[in-house]
C-alpha cells in the first residue's frame, strides 16, 4: 500500500501576488471591449453577401430621328448622342448603326397609337430590316451638322438593288448607337419614307438687288412649294427659306450688301401627313448687291440749350454707321462740328447767339450718307 506523504503545501498570496492578479483582471477589462469590437468588425468583412452585377454603361435612345426625300437621297437627321441612359455624358461612342426596312405596298401595318404600338414598329424593324450602314467615329464626324447628325441614303441604289418601282413600297429608318464596348443602345423611333419621283426644279430664275434687300422671283406650279438657297461662292450653299415658300417670289433682307450673291431654288412637294418630297436645284443665278444704298435718317432729333450751351440728341440708326453732326446760322454755310461720330448726343459749348439750326447726317462703312434730320434752337438776344 503506497504511502501517503504529507499534502503539499499551498503557497500563500501575499502583496505582490494580489497586486499582478488586480493588474491582470484590469488588462482584461481593457482590452475586451477593444478585442469584441475586432471580432465583430473580422466577421462582418468575411462575410460574403451577394455579387454585385457590373455596371454597364448604355446610350440613351434616340427620339427625333427624321426623314425626308431630297432629289434621289432620303435625308435621315436626328441629334448627335451625348447622354447614356443613367443621365452621365456619353463621350465614347463606337458606333451608330442606321437600320432600313423594306415594307411591301399594303402590308405596313396601320400607324401607332400606343406606346406599344410603338414598340411593335421598331421590333419589326429589326425583324425585317438590316443594318444598311454602321457609321463609325470618322464618318460621324464628317456628317455632323452643328448639333445634329445627316446621313443620306441613295435611293436611286436601293431601287437597282430591290428592283422597286417608285411610289410602290415604303421605307422604314431607324437608328441605335453603339458604345461602351459593344453595348446597344435600344432602337430609336421609326420614320418612314415614300420615296417619289422628284418635282421639276422652278423656272424663270429672276433676280433683282434694291436697297431693301434682294428680290427673288420665279415660275412654279400651283401645287408645289419652293426652297430658296444662297451661295457666296457658288460652291456652299445654305438654305435661306425656314420653309418651302408658296408662291412666286420671296425678298431676301439680310444678304449683305458690297458683295455679289447667288442664288438657286428648290421644288417641293407636300405629301399627305407633311412629308416632304424636295427636288433637285435649279441652275444658279447671280446677282451683284453694291452698296450704294443709303441708311435711314437718325430719328428723334432734339435741341436742348443748357446755358451758354446746346446739346443735340437723337435716337440710333440701325447698322454699322457714324453720324455727322453740322450747325448753321440763319442762311449762312454749315459748319461741321463733329465727323464719324459713334455715340448719339453732342455738346455745343460755344454756340453763337441768334437762331441755329443743328443737322444730323447717318453714314455707313461704304459712306453713303443719309438725308438731315435736323432740330433748332434760338440762343440768347443779339446785340
Amino acid at each position: 500500500m503506497p504511502s501517503i506523504g504529507p499534502p503539499t503545501p499551498r503557497r500563500a498570496i501575499g502583496a505582490a501576488d494580489g497586486w499582478e492578479l488586480k493588474t491582470k483582471n484590469s488588462k482584461l477589462r481593457t482590452l475586451t471591449p477593444i478585442t469584441l469590437a475586432l471580432v465583430i468588425g473580422l466577421s462582418g468583412c468575411g462575410k460574403e453577401g451577394p455579387p454585385l452585377p457590373p455596371e454597364i454603361r448604355v446610350a440613351e435612345r434616340t427620339t427625333d430621328l427624321t426623314a425626308f426625300q431630297e432629289g434621289d437621297d432620303a435625308v435621315l437627321r436626328w441629334s448627335y448622342p451625348s447622354l447614356t441612359t443613367d443621365g452621365s455624358g456619353l463621350t465614347d461612342i463606337e458606333a451608330i448603326q442606321v437600320w432600313r426596312a423594306t415594307l411591301p405596298e399594303g402590308q405596313e401595318p396601320p400607324p401607332p397609337i400606343s406606346a406599344q404600338d410603338r414598340q411593335l414598329r421598331r421590333q419589326l424593324l429589326e425583324g425585317e430590316g438590316e443594318v444598311i450602314k454602321e457609321l463609325e467615329p470618322e464618318e460621324l464626324a464628317a456628317i455632323t451638322h452643328g448639333a445634329d447628325l445627316i446621313f443620306r441614303d441613295d435611293l436611286a441604289r436601293w431601287r437597282k438593288s430591290e428592283g422597286a418601282e417608285m411610289g410602290s413600297p415604303v421605307l422604314w429608318y431607324g437608328v441605335r448607337t453603339v458604345c461602351c464596348r459593344k453595348q446597344e443602345s435600344v432602337l430609336s423611333n421609326v420614320v418612314r419614307l415614300e420615296p417619289q419621283a422628284a418635282p421639276p426644279p422652278p423656272g424663270d430664275v429672276q433676280l433683282g438687288a434694291g436697297s431693301e434687300g434682294i428680290d427673288v422671283r420665279w415660275r412654279q406650279t400651283d401645287d408645289l412649294a419652293t426652297l430658296v438657297e444662297r451661295s457666296a461662292d457658288g460652291a456652299t450653299w445654305k438654305a435661306v427659306t425656314e420653309k418651302p415658300v408658296k408662291g412666286d417670289e420671296w425678298r431676301d433682307s439680310k444678304a449683305a450688301q458690297g458683295r455679289s450673291w447667288s442664288y438657286r431654288l428648290r421644288s417641293v412637294r407636300v405629301l399627305e401627313g407633311g412629308a416632304e418630297v424636295v427636288g433637285k436645284p435649279s441652275q444658279p443665278a447671280r446677282v451683284d448687291h453694291p452698296d450704294t444704298y443709303p441708311p435711314p435718317s437718325p430719328q428723334g432729333v432734339v435741341c436742348l440749350p443748357e446755358g451758354p450751351r446746346v446739346r443735340v440728341r437723337w435716337q440710333a440708326v440701325a447698322g454699322d454707321v457714324t453720324y455727322r453732326i453740322l450747325r448753321q446760322k440763319e442762311r449762312a454755310k454749315a459748319k461741321v462740328l463733329a465727323n464719324g461720330l459713334q455715340a448719339v448726343e453732342l455738346t455745343d459749348p460755344s454756340p453763337p447767339l441768334g437762331a441755329l439750326r443743328y443737322m444730323v447726317v447717318a453714314v455707313d462703312s461704304a459712306g453713303n450718307e443719309s438725308a438731315a434730320a435736323d432740330c433748332t434752337v434760338v440762343m440768347g438776344a443779339e446785340p
